[in-house]
């Protein structure tokens, strides 16, 4: 809550992605050892670094609301970000296929794509980015990904509707209001 309370109070804070993250499910009530943890590493496809206003939010959140007047308002200046959780393969093509049919990716100027926590690749091989990918064809779209603001441990918060400098290289994000 300090991060949202001080881009509330425009301040500008800068986040460095954690070196290690999990989505290991531990049943805490009968707590046997600790998380193991993955080293960290933030990717990107055409640019390392991506700045503009942060829309959107959860995938299956923001496919329930598609086409209401809840659903977020695009333009060429804002960043898409998205992220889920203990979804499976076919579902996250479904919601990616919903967003572009919907023209969402024509609308922003980039893509911020959280990890997937608990991620089932139903046997495919196949990661969240692959998928998004293969949904978006030949569009030519800067996207930055396993980005560390979803339900993965510990995860950084991300103010829905602020300004942010992404640079995945550096794995630091700069948040602040827009």
């Amino acid at each position: 809550m300090i991060t949202i309370g001080k881009v509330l109070n425009n301040q500008e804070v800068e986040l460095t992605a954690p070196q290690f993250w999990t989505d290991e499910a531990i049943n805490w009530e009968d707590y046997q050892r600790p998380k193991k943890m993955v080293q960290n590493q933030w990717h990107y496809i055409k640019q390392p670094i991506l700045e503009g206003r942060i829309v959107g939010g959860n995938l299956n959140t923001m496919s329930g609301i598609l086409g209401s007047k809840y659903f977020p308002k695009y333009t060429k200046d804002d960043l898409l970000f998205i992220e889920d959780a203990e979804k499976d393969d076919s579902i996250i093509e479904k919601n990616f296929s919903m967003l572009k049919n919907f023209g969402t990716f024509d609308q922003v100027k980039g893509v911020i794509l959280g990890k997937h926590a608990l991620f089932d690749d139903l046997h495919t091989g196949r990661k969240p980015i692959d998928i998004l990918l293969e949904v978006l064809g030949n569009r030519d779209l800067p996207i930055i990904y396993d980005f560390d603001s979803c339900h993965a441990v510990p995860m950084m918060t991300t103010p829905i509707g602020a300004w942010a400098r992404f640079d995945a290289t550096k794995m630091q994000v700069t948040y602040r209001q827009s």
